[in-house]
C-alpha cells in the first residue's frame, strides 16, 4: 500500500538520475573503555542498499587512547546512483536520506574478505551498467514526450484564448484533439516514471540479493560487528 501511495505522489513529477561520490581520506572515531575497534569500514546505506569501503585499522591517539583515526593512504571513492523527483513548480528535488555507518570488523581474514568484496563489486557494477543503459533510454523517451507536450500545450493555450463563439468547427475539433493528445502524453510520461521507479526498486532488490548471497558464502567467516553512526 505504501508503494502504491508513493507512486501516486510521484505522478506528474520530473525524474532525474544523479550520481554521488563519497571520498574517504581520514576518519576520527572516539571510543570508550568498554569498546575500541580493531578495523573499521564505512558503509553508505539506504534501506537494503549498501556501499562499503575497504577495512582499515584504527590507530589510538597518544594523548587520548580512546580517540583515534583511520587513514586512507590513497583516497577511496565510493559511487551511488540515485533517482530524485521534482515537482514542475518546485525549485528543489525531493530528499532521499542516505546514512553513513561505521562498522567494526573483528577477526578479519583479509584475503578471503577482499576476494568476496571484489566479486560483489564486479557483479554490482555489471548490473549497474545494464540498469544505467535502460534508464538512459527511458529518460530519452521522457524528454521527447516533454518536448511534444510543450508544443501541443502552447497550441492549446492559443486555442483557449479564442472565445467559443468565435471558433470554427475545425478549431473546436482541433481543440478537442489537442486535449486528447495531451492526456495521452501525460499517461505515457507517468508510465515512464513508473518504469524508472520499478528499475530503482529492482536495483535495491538485486543489491539486497547479492549482499545476502555474500553473507551466506562467508559461512564461518561471518564476523560479529559493532556499529556506531556518524553524527
Amino acid at each position: 500500500m505504501a508503494s502504491v501511495w508513493k507512486r501516486l505522489q510521484r505522478v506528474g513529477k520530473h525524474a532525474s538520475k544523479f550520481q554521488f561520490v563519497a571520498s574517504y581520506q581520514e576518519l576520527m572515531v572516539e571510543c570508550t573503555k568498554k569498546w575500541q575497534p580493531d578495523k573499521l569500514v564505512v558503509v553508505w546505506t539506504r534501506r537494503s542498499r549498501r556501499k562499503s569501503s575497504k577495512s582499515h585499522s584504527w590507530q589510538p591517539g597518544i594523548k587520548n587512547p580512546y580517540r583515534g583515526v583511520v587513514v586512507w593512504p590513497v583516497p577511496e571513492n565510493i559511487e551511488i546512483t540515485v533517482t530524485l523527483f521534482k515537482d514542475p513548480h518546485a525549485e528543489e528535488f525531493e530528499d532521499k536520506e542516505w546514512t553513513f555507518v561505521i562498522e567494526n570488523v573483528r577477526n578479519n581474514k583479509e584475503e578471503e574478505e577482499s576476494m568476496m568484496q571484489e566479486w560483489f563489486m564486479l557483479v554490482n557494477k555489471k548490473n549497474a551498467l545494464i540498469r544505467r543503459q535502460n534508464q538512459l533510454s527511458l529518460l530519452e523517451k521522457e524528454h521527447d514526450l516533454e518536448r511534444r507536450f510543450e508544443l501541443l500545450n502552447r497550441e492549446l493555450r492559443a486555442m483557449l484564448a479564442i472565445e467559443d463563439w468565435q471558433k470554427t468547427e475545425a478549431q473546436k475539433r482541433r481543440e478537442q484533439l489537442l486535449l486528447d493528445e495531451l492526456v495521452i502524453l501525460v499517461n505515457k510520461r507517468d508510465a515512464l516514471v513508473r518504469d524508472l521507479d520499478a528499475q530503482e526498486k529492482q536495483a535495491e532488490e538485486e543489491d539486497e540479493h547479492l549482499e545476502r548471497t555474500l553473507e551466506q558464502n562467508k559461512g564461518k567467516m561471518a564476523k560479529k560487528e559493532e556499529k556506531c553512526v556518524l553524527q
